[in-house]
């Protein structure tokens, strides 16, 4: 049976949205996207661009929004009608030390593991937790009885916490996922309906010392898309100044739809108002925008230094023996990389070449290409030409989605077999790359996917709407985000702001291990992430993601490794065991 031609979004020739979905896919590299949206991004390329255009209305977002919905605009009386709240500082303050942040007619909270019993219902005491259904809960606190202090902070009152959240508006990425059919992420009411369902649950169970969180959404005048090509910066100024007029204390706008955007972030963080979703960038970008800025994913400087440990010690100087060519497996490694063109990468990529340097490897090829659909299989002939002709064993990329499968399948049509350290994009988009090529391959990971039944995420979410499922495919990102504000929150005490909100982060015990790894505070500890682990692509193993097959699995027999302590990562000069 023939299947029907795909359609493009409605109103749309191909050649527009050919154009969108490059730029769209440019965005994802330059962001580190969220895995889910990458899957997307790969079925763009697979669905899109017929050859006649399906006229029709344009694509909008509809939907409720949920309690708290909200419509565009500043709001009244504008951004510059609230006021700095108690202890707020500037951008690139850190805050050092930790405690309760009391202030005068605030009522000290009680210390953590004292007697009593929580709001959750647990007996604290030392060594229990507030709560007994996830790993990364802070220490049990008892109820709180007294005076929190009220307005400590914009955003913050007596009984509420305010997050605002910004809704997606561009026309662009609405076409692209409209296109993308069932693999793109969900709409943002569902979204934000599983984010309500998890805040819903946290706020019966841990400690705000007599307040609760809520969620204010938006609709944005900026387009989160043009925003990350710098375009569009005065729509991000005038969302950032919103979300302080609605009075957010807070912004989650990260998600599956990407909402949040390093221009909006940076605004934020200009309106004192903090915000959780960063994604990829270094270290030194959150130190200057402290104390409002955090990540849950590792940051850009965790990841490439984690990269830097692994080849120095466990592929650097020994034999290629996980390549698909018998010569390779017999040959000392060569290494060759492969990166996006843009600023941000280019960066990362001479931190990662020095890094290497340090413990005596060089890169014996160095390319890298446009993010472009149109070209993209034509360069990666070139490329894959380029690093056979080097000489190049392992080939280390730090590419898109679709650059991956189209060097993947360059390679096979010029008998080319080496070995392969890549981003791991999600199962279902290693299942288009050549599965010859991606059988050598290699790839670091932060978090795990178990089957939904032994998911920690999806049991959470059971506790929080018994009878109901969750309405996003991605509602694990709901549920992290959860977990590392409430426990921040908490951590924080009654006298809410901005430093003591840092204190509460960076104070973070750590956590056992759990499915998003070991979480941790500590000095200028702006991502909880800590560890990973290394996997190579099986393409006869179950994924527990959608239960077909082809799926990463964990090397050195699940063990995980600390990013930042070299010596967890198994003895020098010793083959990964995959």
């Amino acid at each position: 049976m023939t299947p029907a031609p795909r359609s493009s979004p409605p109103g749309l020739d191909s050649s527009q949205v050919e154009a969108m979905v490059r730029r769209y896919l440019a965005r994802l590299a330059r962001r580190y996207a969220p895995m889910a949206v990458a899957l997307a991004a790969l079925v763009l390329v697979l669905t899109l661009v017929p050859s006649i255009n399906q006229s029709g209305q344009h694509v909008q977002a509809t939907g409720s929004g949920g309690s708290g919905s909200m419509s565009g605009g500043t709001g009244a009386g504008g951004a510059g009608n609230v006021a700095v709240g108690a202890g707020a500082t500037g951008p690139g303050s850190t805050v050092a030390g930790a405690g309760s942040g009391s202030a005068a007619g605030v009522t000290p909270a009680a210390a953590s593991g004292s007697g009593g019993t929580t709001r959750s219902g647990v007996a604290c005491a030392s060594g229990a937790k507030q709560v007994t259904w996830t790993v990364y809960s802070p220490p049990c606190v008892p109820a709180y009885h007294g005076s929190n202090g009220g307005a400590t902070a914009a955003g913050v009152s007596g009984d509420t916490i305010t997050a605002v959240f910004r809704r997606t508006n561009s026309a662009e990425e609405k076409a692209a996922f409209a296109a993308a059919g069932s693999a793109a992420p969900g709409t943002d009411d569902q979204y934000l309906s599983d984010l309500r369902a998890y805040i819903d649950l946290f706020n019966r169970s841990y400690e705000l010392y007599g307040r609760h969180l809520v969620v204010k959404d938006y609709n944005g005048q900026g387009d989160n898309i043009a925003e990350d090509q710098g375009q569009d910066l005065q729509g991000a100024q005038a969302d950032a100044a919103t979300a302080r007029s609605m009075g957010g204390f807070m912004d989650l706008s990260s998600s599956p739809t990407l909402a949040s955007t390093q221009p909006y972030e940076e605004d934020l963080a200009q309106q004192h108002v903090i915000a959780i979703g960063a994604v990829g960038l270094p270290q030194s970008w959150f130190r200057q925008y402290a104390p409002y800025e955090y990540s849950i994913a590792p940051d850009g400087t965790k990841v490439v230094n984690a990269g830097i440990q692994g080849i120095c010690r466990r592929a650097a100087g020994m034999p290629a023996i996980f390549a698909g060519d018998p010569s390779y497996q017999r040959r000392t490694r060569t290494f060759g990389l492969i990166t996006p063109e843009n600023p941000q990468y280019m960066q990362e990529g001479d931190q990662f070449q020095s890094g290497l340097a340090s413990c005596g490897t060089t890169i014996a090829k160095r390319v890298s290409y446009s993010i472009n659909i149109s070209t993209e299989e034509q360069q990666s002939t070139s490329i894959m030409a380029q690093m056979r002709s080097a000489g190049v064993t392992t080939v280390i990329c730090g590419c898109d989605p679709i650059m991956e499968i189209f060097l993947s399948r360059s390679a096979d049509q010029q008998q080319y077999s080496p070995e392969w350290t890549v981003t791991p994009w999600l199962d279902p988009q290693g299942r288009e790359t050549s599965q010859n090529q991606w059988s050598h391959a290699g790839a670091a990971q932060a978090f795990t996917f178990p089957p939904k039944a032994q998911s920690e995420a999806y049991q959470v979410f059971k506790l929080a709407r018994p009878g109901q499922e969750p309405a996003e495919k991605y509602y694990v990102e709901a549920y992290w985000t959860s977990l590392y504000i409430f426990s921040a929150l908490q951590l924080a005490g009654p006298n809410l702001n901005a430093q003591t909100f840092q204190r509460g982060v960076f104070t973070e015990p750590t956590t056992p291990r759990g499915m998003f790894g070991t979480w941790a505070g500590g000095p200028e500890a702006y991502s909880p992430t800590v560890e990973g682990y290394l996997s190579h692509w099986n393409p006869n193993a179950v994924s527990g993601l959608d239960g077909m097959k082809g799926a990463w699995v964990a090397c050195e027999g699940g063990q995980w490794f600390r990013i930042d302590d070299p010596n967890s990562w198994g003895p020098p000069h010793t083959q990964l065991r995959c």
